[in-house]
């Protein structure tokens, strides 16, 4: 897994992070955002198969803080869907990751020698 950070300064607002990872062939893979001890507003999720797959659908999680018992899937994707997006229609500005809360992103292992690419952005809130 990549991470990557840009600081924008006043016009965004607070730092836009990056987290990225692509998998080996026909293998399941997670990118987490990491907890990092600021809240963040979660901007956009991708995953990109390398080539039209065969699983069950993408999941994006909010990993909770409070604990396993409030985890929330934010999104599950139509299975063998070879480009995925989120937030499609959901206003980002309500997606908030609190200080010990994570964006889980699963891409299941899709066949053959196919890959996958996760991309999470995020921006961290300031006060």
């Amino acid at each position: 897994m990549t991470v990557g950070t840009y600081t924008a300064g006043l016009a965004l607002g607070g730092a836009i992070e990056r987290w990225v990872g692509t998998s080996a062939a026909n293998t399941a893979q997670t990118i987490s955002t990491s907890t990092g001890g600021v809240a963040r507003r979660l901007l956009w999720v991708s995953v990109l198969y390398s080539a039209a797959p065969t699983e069950t659908g993408v999941i994006v999680t909010l990993n909770s803080g409070a604990g396993a018992g409030y985890d929330t899937p934010l999104k599950t994707f139509a299975a063998n869907t070879q480009a995925n997006f989120f937030p499609l229609y959901t206003d980002p500005e309500t997606v908030v990751i609190l200080a010990d809360d994570a964006i889980d992103v699963l891409a299941p292992a899709a066949g053959g020698v196919i890959t996958s690419t996760i991309i999470i952005y995020t921006k961290k809130l300031t006060q």
